[in-house]
């Protein structure tokens, strides 16, 4: 809120003539009194609604239900209202509530949008967060760490924490806004009347059996107010992307921002189409080319305040700025909280038992909402694994093969069999000791062959060693099915049995390892 040059019934009205452009200058406009027919006929200044409803500071969603009077606008000592002149309305004069102190036109959209990326769902809400004073302290959270707290069940977070809990993400995040207006209220304020009665039903004793009452009060009226704001409109655009996926992709989070952005501008009619590369349209496209994932790398959430309802979305590949244009002009009629003060419900209190009390509920519901702001660093290791546990290529995965035993095996016209074991997986050879004499050996030999590629067979070949030429029994030989596996084969006289086991690396599933699977590790 910009300190006020006037004194009343003056008010600043600064209007910055942007046209997008950063110039502007400020007008000073007279307000009035104006008589009780002309308050009546007068329409309120837009927004006028916004300044006397609850907000809570968990979901950082306005509440239906009113806690301020932002209706009453005549004065009980004259009669009388404030009219003032909106030059974004045709310079006619609205009226304001009897709450509000300071009331001001501010006209100012950026061209363009802001573009950045996180880590972490928690770096992403504090991030989003329009909340401008520190409010922590009045509800005896100052100095309280660990967790993000402003936003934490905001439907920002629950997007992303909803993609982080199924599997490995980071954020990209796109923002434009718009002010037109800013106001701060009385610090004596006329509460709603049903807000009164609901504080005084309140029991005077916070404990198990009353908790409830004092949680359905903040679920009706939310956990603070605003005592001043900027209204106007403001659009989110949220890019959660699929750590592995992407970089099975060979796509970075820093190039998806930037292509995100570019779209989105391109949609908005802020950039040309010919000017989204081959690049950023391909990756825009969703596809994944790597590891047969369906649902593709990213996913998106939009989300808008202010203006007429729409839903912010918009093509990345043709501008699609009708809506954003219509919601432009929306915005000075119906516009929202774009950045805000917050004090705490219970300082409006007056029943010193009941105001700590609900302090003390606001606290605990705040608390066991918030989100860990400790930043999970990833710890792995293997041939096959990226700095963020990711695997850089698709079909591979742990080889470990067990030679069992044989049986009924005839190497030698006479006598027993001294018989042995190749194995090749790929160019990698490896053997089994022999056994001397024995038709019916057993081997349990394990061998490990760590990290492979899945696209090659393994194979096995049983022979006899004799002094000058071994001789070979026979073999077989598969391809690698990911899992345990029990296998017999055939020889030319009587049969063998081994296993195998192939385990995906991470983020990899499939009967080869080559199909993409989130996960978290």
């Amino acid at each position: 809120m910009m300190p006020s040059l006037c004194e009343a019934p003056l008010v600043c009205i600064c209007l910055l003539l942007l046209s997008w452009s950063p110039l502007g200058i400020c007008q000073v406009s007279h307000c009035r009194q104006g008589t009780p027919q002309e308050c009546m006929d007068a329409s309120f200044v837009p927004g006028h609604s916004i300044m006397g409803r609850g907000i809570d500071v968990v979901t950082l969603q306005l509440k239906e239900a009113c806690v301020i009077d932002s209706q009453s606008y005549l004065t009980s000592t004259t009669n009388s209202c404030t009219l003032c002149e909106n030059p974004l309305m045709g310079n006619r004069f609205e009226k304001l509530p009897i709450s509000v102190q300071d009331w001001s036109v501010t006209h100012s959209c950026r061209l363009g949008l802001s573009s950045s990326t996180f880590s972490s769902v928690s770096s992403l809400v504090g991030r989003v967060s329009v909340v401008q004073n520190d409010w922590k302290t009045a509800v005896g959270l100052a100095g309280f760490t660990g967790l993000q707290l402003e936003g934490s069940q905001s439907p920002v977070s629950v997007f992303a924490s909803a993609r982080a809990k199924n599997d490995k993400s980071l954020f990209a995040l796109q923002e434009f806004s718009c002010s037109h207006y800013s106001y701060r209220l009385f610090s004596h304020l006329p509460l709603q009347r049903d807000f009164l009665q609901e504080v005084l039903s309140l029991p005077q004793r916070l404990n198990s059996s009353s908790l409830p009452m004092y949680r359905r009060f903040i679920a009706t009226y939310g956990t603070h107010y605003i005592p001043q704001a900027t209204l106007g409109g403001s659009l989110k655009w949220v890019t959660s992307v699929r750590t592995c996926l992407a970089s099975l992709n060979k796509v970075s989070v820093n190039e998806v921002r930037a292509c995100v952005h570019d779209g989105l501008s391109v949609g908005l009619g802020l950039l040309d189409p010919s000017a989204l590369s081959d690049r950023c349209t391909a990756i825009l496209r969703n596809q994944d080319r790597e590891a047969g994932y369906s649902q593709g790398f990213l996913n998106h959430m939009t989300q808008v305040t202010g203006g007429d309802g729409w839903q912010g979305q918009v093509s990345m590949f043709k501008n699609d700025s009708i809506g954003f244009h219509n919601w432009l002009s929306s915005i000075q009629v119906n516009p929202d909280v774009v950045s805000f003060s917050l004090l705490p419900l219970h300082v409006l209190v007056t029943d010193v038992n009941i105001s700590a009390n609900l302090q003390s509920a606001v606290r605990q519901y705040i608390k066991g909402n918030g989100i860990s702001q400790t930043p999970q660093r990833p710890s792995c290791k293997g041939p096959n694994l990226t700095g963020q546990c990711c695997p850089i290529h698709t079909r591979r995965g742990r080889l470990q093969v067990n030679v069992i035993n044989a049986w009924g095996l005839k190497g030698d016209p006479t006598g027993g069999t001294e018989g042995y074991v190749k194995l090749w997986y790929g160019s990698d050879y490896k053997q089994t000791h022999w056994i001397k004499s024995n038709n019916n050996p057993h081997w349990n030999s394990h061998f490990d062959y760590g990290n492979v590629h899945t696209g090659q067979r393994l194979k096995l070949e049983v022979w006899d060693k004799d002094v000058k030429y071994d001789d070979h029994l026979g073999g077989c030989s598969l391809n690698l099915v990911n899992g345990n596996h029990y296998h017999t084969c055939g020889l030319n006289r009587g049969g063998f049995a081994f296993s195998y086991s192939l385990v995906c690396d991470n983020h990899l599933t499939g009967t080869q390892c080559n199909q993409y699977k989130p996960s978290l590790s």
